[in-house]
């Protein structure tokens, strides 16, 4: 199998969308469970997560996007898309307010910002914000790939550490395993039998590797 790696193109972007709501679990944010509703909120997600994103690197096998790695650092005021978020967040903030389980999912992202607000956060100048790969694509080192791809970009923007958000529903064991710190942990607003974690990494300051 021959996997290519380039960078995202705002073309993209429904695609990426899709591979979110297929292999992430949305049920640590939400308690709807309306299949478009639930697109509808990781479009939201992710809009905002590409206008603030300086990398973005997708892994291509026979033009399906089986890979994702989005990333930002401050090290870098460069975008890594043309990306505009607003319209897209307006439109979908509109479509939620139309069904029932659309406001509510507007009114659980409320009370999770409520929840964040009060809560002692971790900063961190550099941050992996949406790390996915397709069960059907892996044991092909897809998900190693485009961690050291982004990896390799920090050290080239001088970052030493950077920082990254998961809970228990997602395979948390597997930062545990590759050098990875846990900095916080705290429950899940909606059920505290799930946990969310940050970690956080320090980077070796060896020449990096070019990336596509």
């Amino acid at each position: 199998m021959t996997i290519q790696y380039r960078r995202a193109m705002p073309e993209d972007f429904t695609a990426i969308v899709d591979l979110f709501v297929v292999n992430m679990n949305l049920s640590v944010f939400t308690t709807a469970t309306d299949k478009q509703v639930l697109k509808q909120l990781a479009t939201l997600f992710l809009a905002k997560d590409c206008h603030r994103a300086t990398f973005i690197q997708v892994a291509e096998y026979d033009d399906i996007i089986c890979g994702v790695v989005i990333g930002f650092t401050k090290e870098d005021s460069y975008k890594a898309l043309p990306f505009d978020d607003k319209p897209i967040i307006d439109q979908i903030e509109h479509k939620l307010r139309l069904s029932d389980q659309g406001r509510q999912v507007l009114s659980d992202l409320q009370k999770k910002e409520t929840a964040g607000a009060k809560r002692k956060t971790v900063n961190f100048d550099s941050e992996l914000q949406f790390f996915c790969v397709d069960p059907n694509y892996r044991r092909h080192r897809i998900g190693a790939t485009l961690i050291q791809a982004f990896e390799a970009y920090l050290v080239a923007q001088g970052a030493d550490t950077y920082a990254l958000h998961t809970d228990t529903l997602c395979t948390y064991q597997y930062y545990d395993n590759n050098g990875y710190q846990c900095v916080d942990e705290y429950p899940n607003r909606l059920n505290s039998q799930i946990m969310h974690y940050t970690y956080a990494k320090s980077l070796s300051q060896q020449a990096c590797i070019d990336y596509l």
